[in-house]
């Protein structure tokens, strides 16, 4: 692999995580001198304040090594220097290790040693640029640390986002509580949906004549949550039911089909709202005066205190809100708090308007401020921080996270997934449907702008012009001469087993259609006379369907078991169907040992799938070929609709942090949590703890593929066509 000098410096320039650049450096030290670190002193658990990323070379302590992102070089010395006196660790040789171009290392440099009689050395940006060349050792860790810690995005444009999501705990304690049965019973949806219409009814008045549709409660939400919150409307529908009905929490005027507060809950909130309020206000206010008295002990003035702090509670929960919400109301996780706390106030203070010379004390005083607020804070402090901490608890379990939406953002990208028919049919039917019905059209869609790449093969696009011919067929033999039959009585339409017909008979009592002919004629010509290509053209333009020939995947399926796959899908297809299935699914299969994807899925797990809604194939591959075919290559369209069309993407969640943390919102949302919720969260972090790094990248592999495939981890909402609803209703 080509490793260019720019895009070198770039990445190195981009890191601000402290332990990422520990991680890259300990590895570029090592390959290149063939040293073995430990930390500094012996300090196993880097509790002294100013050895973060401090180790001394292992059998040469008077070695010692500080690995920084600081952008103030000389301080970040100095204070390396005066630790290690203050806590009398015995040093030669003093080498500081940044990914930031040091201007003047030479002065700096002599003037140390003038100063303290030790000698300092200077890795900076252009050293560690200059060894990733150094040998092969070295050009390995560099392609570790981007396809580990550097996320690009697409869209709007191309970005990158420097984390270490594999040993996270946020990633690991999702995706166990996603999966684990007991996770379900709390209802956090119910919840939140409660929590989110109450907030949206504020200030409904049936004696003024305010109420609120539906609609505008959904449009409410949207205003204050910052993305359409698509996956809680079935949610927030149902629950406008349940709260209607006694005992009453909301009123519904059946007239005009409007919502709003009865008297006692609006009396209830306003004194509640009046009681959160003065408590952020007592929060901010006794933070504020804590921090003022230091600065000015050390004869400072910072003209905006209250925003630095209000940006220093916002980063906290942004970068580490999962352990910090736990210490907070458990208790627990102190030392991750303690380890991650000084680099986030460095960031918010290096970004602010503080000059630089006064940068450090700030970052001093707020690191004060806040250790002051978390083991001896007033009864008004804990108290906000622990409604914003159960706040964060209830959006982390609903995949409102920043590092969450980063994980299946990335993922989005590296999938290839071939299309079944089982969702491009009922897509295509929901042609005329309104925006909000269309759910595998929108499943699609969405999927396609996430960075997926859609695929269909010959095998797919074959049995989909054979449906094609089929309903043509059957229209005309059933259906043609019957037409007034079903567009007077809609409940026969229904009834009607062929999803493209049905939609054509719903789409022509609503006057958006003329003939069958003209909705075949929105896909390919009626005549059929090239409907292949058509088709490939339709798919691509309009879903960004890729077509793939099957010589060009360069694969060779194995006969025998084709055929004896082929035979056993013959028991419940027919034997054109089962042909197909049985092709497709060993083309994946292929596809994956080709590519070595076991190998190199990583946390992210497969690369090639078979979006489909029958898993019948895969069920009779694993009864007669499990011993070669194990895991499974479908991936579930409810997972691609929960975690990627549906769910918030990381740009809507960054501004919703913003707003939320901290705000009388983020206070408000935290009263409906049960308190078992926490407790649950706080076991999985819990085991995250006692896992090793290598281990948990494995379960999280693991965790991964029974998300994306096991058909018995159903997860929130499923990929269900409006039409079938209608008919469930009624049947119902």
């Amino acid at each position: 692999m080509e490793i260019k000098e720019e895009a070198a410096s770039f990445a190195l320039k981009s890191i601000d995580d402290g332990w990422i650049l520990e991680e890259f450096a300990l590895k570029i030290l090592t390959a290149k001198f063939i040293y073995e670190f430990m930390p500094a002193g012996g300090v196993k658990d880097r509790g002294i304040d100013g050895l973060e990323h401090s180790f001394e070379r292992t059998g040469y302590s008077r070695q010692i090594f500080q690995i920084s992102t600081e952008k103030d070089t000389e301080f970040k010395i100095d204070k390396t220097y005066k630790t290690l006196a203050d806590n009398k660790i015995k040093f030669d040789v003093l080498t500081y290790v940044t990914n930031r171009f040091v201007k003047n290392k030479d002065k700096l440099m002599n003037d140390f040693y003038d100063k303290n009689q030790k000698q300092l050395k200077i890795y900076d940006l252009p050293w560690l640029i200059a060894s990733i060349y150094h040998n092969e050792s070295t050009r390995q860790a560099f392609v570790t640390l981007i396809d580990s810690h550097f996320h690009e995005f697409n869209k709007p444009g191309k970005s990158f986002v420097v984390s270490n999501i594999e040993n996270d705990s946020r990633l690991f304690v999702f995706l166990r509580q996603q999966l684990d049965s007991k996770s379900s019973k709390f209802k956090i949806d119910e919840l939140l949906a409660e929590s989110l219409i109450m907030f949206a009814l504020e200030g409904t008045d049936p004696n003024n004549g305010i109420f609120l549709s539906e609609e505008q409660i959904l449009n409410s939400i949207r205003t204050y949550v910052r993305f359409d919150p698509r996956m809680l409307h079935e949610t927030i529908s149902k629950r406008l039911s349940q709260l209607s009905k006694k005992p009453r929490k909301i009123q519904f005027h059946a007239k005009n089909k409007t919502y709003c507060l009865p008297y006692e809950t609006r009396v209830e909130i306003t004194q509640r709202n009046l009681s959160d309020k003065e408590l952020e206000a007592t929060f901010f206010q006794q933070t504020e005066d804590t921090l003022k008295k230091f600065l000015k002990e050390n004869l400072i003035s910072v003209r905006d205190v209250a925003v630095l702090v209000n940006e220093v509670i916002q980063k906290i929960f942004y970068n580490q809100g999962l352990e910090f919400s736990n210490f907070v109301l458990h208790g627990k996780n102190q030392e991750t708090v303690e380890k991650d706390l000084q680099g986030t106030i460095a960031g918010v203070v290096d970004e602010s308007s503080v000059v630089l010379k006064n940068k450090q004390i700030v970052k001093t005083g707020l690191l004060m401020a806040l250790r002051d607020i978390i083991y001896n804070g007033t009864l008004e402090q804990r108290k906000y921080l622990k409604s914003l901490s159960n706040t964060y608890m209830m959006m982390f379990m609903l995949q409102w996270n920043p590092q969450i939406a980063m994980y299946f953002e990335k993922m989005s990208t590296k999938l290839k997934v071939y299309v079944c028919t089982s969702i491009i049919i009922p897509a295509l039917s929901e042609y005329y449907l309104n925006e909000q019905n269309r759910r595998h059209w929108g499943l699609l869609k969405a999927s396609k702008a996430s960075g997926i790449a859609l695929i269909v093969s010959d095998a797919i696009v074959d049995e989909l012009v054979h449906h094609f011919r089929m309903i043509k067929n059957k229209y005309e033999s059933q259906f043609r001469h019957d037409e007034s039959v079903y567009l007077t009585d809609e409940l026969q339409q229904l009834y009607i087993d062929e999803i493209l017909i049905r939609a054509y008979f719903h789409a022509k009592t609503r006057g958006s259609v003329y003939t069958f002919y003209d909705f075949i004629n929105n896909f390919c010509d009626p005549g059929m006379l090239n409907p292949k290509q058509e088709l490939i053209d339709y798919l691509k333009h309009e879903f960004g369907i890729t077509y793939i020939t099957d010589e060009s995947n360069n694969v060779k399926i194995n006969q025998h078991e084709e055929e004896i796959l082929t035979a056993k899908l013959e028991e419940k297809k027919t034997s054109n169907k089962a042909r197909t299935d049985a092709k497709i699914i060993l083309t994946i299969y292929q596809l994956r040992q080709k590519n070595n994807e076991a190998a190199n899925g990583g946390i992210f797990g497969f690369r090639t799938w078979w979006l489909s809604k029958d898993t019948s194939t895969y069920w009779a591959v694993q009864d007669i070929l499990n011993h070669k075919y194990s895991m499974s290559c479908y991936m579930r369209p409810d997972f691609l609709y929960n975690y990627i069309a549906l769910a918030p993407k990381r740009s809507e969640v960054d501004m919703m942090y913003k707003e939320i943390f901290p705000s009388l919102l983020g206070v408000n949302l935290s009263f409906h949590l049960p308190k078992e919720v926490t407790e649950y969260v706080q076991q999985i972090i819990h085991e995250h703890s006692t896992k090793n790094p290598a281990r948990i990248k494995a379960i999280i592999a693991q965790l991964t593929h029974h998300l994306q495939s096991d058909p018995r981890n159903r997860s929130r909402k499923n990929v269900k066509h409006f039409l079938d609803e209608q008919l469930k209703t009624i049947i119902n």
